[in-house]
């Protein structure tokens, strides 16, 4: 195995970047393999990358940080798997966006994965500036995402569009813990009985989307 010191302090832009995209790669490979979140400390991708703890730092402030920045990733991968989706059923119907939509999502559940903490673990634990920037780049990809489903589905004006962008994020937030739970509470699932409460996530996600559509197209 290379040794830590292998990886010198980056000092022109590209060298930053090329260390900045390992650590990213790095975390998506463990997190894709089973890692769970919490054990992904900022130690433990030092290890896995080959780096000083100290040079992880000058990248990430800490573990929050770094999921943040995959977060961001996966989502601008996700837009771009949507509009592909999308393209294949021009114009669309209603039912045809939310599938792709949800489509879209569940191709990416390490997007969803994050999303799924983003409220509750990530935003707790970044800087303010930081939040700010990526709050800001929220809107800047919701405004751009609502712009794409107008003009592949322009059934409904553009502002419909960002009102069901703003309301699909909360419904991935909380359908991917509901249909993912915790392998005790697979098994209580299994009941006959309690069959209504299991959640499959890419159909559930659909119908929730299309039922918000046609509450957006009935104002």
């Amino acid at each position: 195995m290379t040794a830590p010191e292998t990886f010198q302090r980056a000092r022109r832009p590209e060298q930053k970047e090329e260390r900045r995209l390992h650590l990213l790669e790095t975390a998506k490979a463990a997190l894709r393999n089973g890692m769970e979140v919490s054990e992904l400390g900022l130690n433990e991708l030092a290890r896995r990358a080959e780096m000083t703890k100290s040079n992880v730092y000058r990248y990430f402030e800490n573990r929050e940080a770094l999921l943040l920045a995959l977060l961001e990733e996966e989502t601008g991968r996700w837009q771009q798997e949507l509009d592909e989706r999308l393209a294949a059923v021009q114009p669309a119907t209603g039912q045809q966006l939310a599938q792709a939509f949800a489509g879209a999502s569940a191709a990416y559940p390490l997007m969803c994965r994050l999303l799924s903490i983003l409220p509750s673990i990530i935003e707790r634990n970044v800087s303010q500036e930081r939040l700010k920037e990526f709050k800001l780049r929220t809107i800047v990809m919701t405004a751009a995402v609502a712009d794409l489903l107008h003009a592949r589905a322009p059934a409904l004006p553009v502002a419909a569009y960002f009102t069901f962008m703003r309301l699909a994020i909360p419904l991935m937030i909380g359908l991917w813990p509901l249909s993912h739970p915790a392998p005790a509470l697979c098994e209580v699932l299994a009941a006959p009985e309690l069959e209504p409460l299991r959640y499959e996530y890419e159909s559930e996600l659909a119908a929730a989307l299309l039922l918000l559509l046609c509450g957006l197209g009935s104002d």
